[in-house]
């Protein structure tokens, strides 16, 4: 029996660089799942991620079908995204290792489907060679967005089929299994802040036995984040990531949960149980929101870290405990240390490497990405698909503080989508206006100044009773008052636009944006 032809089909990705490599492959997961799922009961991985053309064409000849191969061209010089793209117009060959990689790679007795990533113009002869060679498609890389557009399109078309049905279009089956609990990986970004962070978390994913811990606020991710990381640890991702709220866990019933117990440890221990450290050996821990976690588990915590050993409850025997511990808080625990409410030793021994997640006002331009994730999420849950979106819509978001962070904007866009009734188009009218008078009123403003100060009480009043009397429409109200402001700002001020953005309370982005919708001139 040939076992290549009944081995479950995997996809091979080629890329030198480890960090570049192990995003594609996050990215890869996300947005085509049916991957992962035709290997749910298979214990070998459904992306195989390598570094040369040598161990590519090494795994090819495996048993295991390679379906498709993604095979990344990367200029030695390009240190960066932003040296690609300053240097459009580069055109060095293409290493002659490389075509007899892929040369090789096409003359298997099953070869694979070739798509090359480039990050710079290729030469019409050599796309004429590499195309005689084999390869079914060549992305030019060095437009991102675009890239993975393309790539997106192109990999789900030839995703394993599952249950012999045909694969739903990438998006749907995204937001179905995230719906239902599900996340493959479902991290959404296109700012610098969150890339520095991505690539500190591929790095720190690579040392699979360091207690990583993540600092956020609330709503920022810290789950996501932890996820991604164990889905990325060469030692651990095939085994379990198990997790708990140190804020819903005390006493014994927290000692028990954590470590387990003997069966007659206490009143009702009726059977033995493992416990989540137990039970995730080999994987990862999460422990979230770990300046909750109460003094009297601490000490075990901190042996656990240090011995790599745990003693479950009413038992005096030491079992191995191998798993990777990550911690999530939104507090900051070294004034917890302080308060007596944190052992210093143990947040020494967490602390080994920390990833702080910065807040979405941070990061506004991951603003619009986010909307549009979370509108195809919950249009597919609720079965009302939506193809535009007024952009004023991303700028009313773009404009809030948003103190409850992603998952503020999430539960915004859900009550939207959950209340609205008929079109294929989401404006200023879908938002409830519950939620609109809410995130009005989060608008940011400088310190030194109130509302009665700048007699914004009035201002509201006078515009409810327009809206009220039907003069005037909220959204149509909020253009005027920016039109207004801005060309105030514009025609007295003579400052930087960083500066004028810093003190609208705005990004560069949204600035410039409003000044083209109104026709305004750009500030200095």
């Amino acid at each position: 029996m040939n076992t290549s032809q009944t081995a479950p089909e995997r996809l091979l990705l080629v890329h030198h660089d480890p960090i570049a490599r192990g995003i594609l492959r996050a990215k890869i997961e996300q947005w085509v799942p049916q991957w992962a799922a035709s290997h749910a009961s298979c214990a070998s991985s459904p992306i195989v991620a390598v570094s040369t053309m040598e161990e590519a064409n090494r795994l090819a000849g495996d048993e295991a079908r390679i379906t498709l191969a993604i095979i990344a061209i990367v200029s030695e010089d390009s240190a960066s995204s932003e040296d690609r793209a300053s240097s459009e117009d580069r055109t060095s060959p293409v290493e002659a290792s490389l075509i007899r990689g892929i040369q090789e790679l096409a003359r298997k007795p099953s070869p694979p489907q070739i798509v090359l990533l480039a990050d710079r113009k290729l030469a019409i002869e050599e796309c004429r060679t590499l195309i005689e060679l084999g390869v079914s498609a060549l992305i030019d890389a060095q437009d991102a967005k675009a890239a993975d557009k393309l790539l997106i399109e192109y990999i789900r078309n030839i995703a394993p089929q599952q249950n012999g049905e045909t694969p739903q279009p990438v998006r749907v089956k995204r937001a179905h299994n995230e719906a239902a609990g599900f996340d493959p990986g479902g991290m959404v970004w296109q700012s610098r802040a969150m890339h520095t962070l991505l690539e500190q978390a591929t790095r720190a994913a690579q040392v699979s036995d360091v207690p990583i811990l993540i600092l956020g606020e609330s709503g920022t991710g810290k789950q996501l984040l932890a996820e991604y990381i164990h889905k990325l640890d060469p030692k651990r991702s095939g085994h379990k990531l198990q997790s708990v709220n140190c804020s819903t866990i005390s006493g014994t019933l927290a000692d028990s949960m954590l470590f387990g117990h003997k069966r007659g440890a206490f009143t009702g221990a009726s059977e033995a149980r493992k416990g989540i450290f137990r039970s995730a050996q080999g994987g990862t821990v999460l422990l979230d929101e770990i300046g909750e976690l109460d003094l009297i588990l601490q000490p075990k915590l901190l042996h656990v870290l240090q011995e790599r050993t745990l003693t479950p409850l009413g038992s005096d025997q030491a079992v191995e405990c191998d798993v990777r511990v990550i911690a999530a808080t939104n507090r900051r625990l070294p004034s917890l240390i302080q308060e007596g409410r944190f052992r210093l030793d143990l947040y020494q021994r967490l602390n080994v490497i920390a990833l702080e997640i910065p807040p979405l006002r941070e990061r506004i331009e991951d603003i619009p990405l986010l909307v549009d994730f979370f509108l195809q999420k919950y249009a597919n849950y609720y079965q009302h698909p939506i193809d535009q979106v007024d952009p004023d819509v991303y700028q009313f978001f773009e404009n809030c503080t948003l103190e409850g962070n992603v998952r503020q904007l999430e539960n915004a866009i859900r009550q939207t989508l959950a209340f609205k009734s008929n079109g294929q188009s989401i404006t200023m009218d879908d938002l409830p206006p519950r939620l609109r008078a809410e995130t009005f009123g989060t608008m940011p403003r400088t310190q030194s100044a109130n509302q009665d100060d700048l007699g914004l009480k009035e201002l509201v009043d006078a515009a409810c009773e327009l809206v009220n009397a039907g003069s005037i429409t909220l959204p149509e109200f909020i253009r005027t008052c920016e039109e207004t402001a801005l060309r105030s700002y514009l025609t007295n001020t003579t400052t930087s636009s960083r500066e004028l953005a810093h003190k609208l309370g705005v990004s560069r982005r949204t600035l410039y944006n409003k000044i083209r919708k109104y026709g305004l001139r750009d500030p200095q």
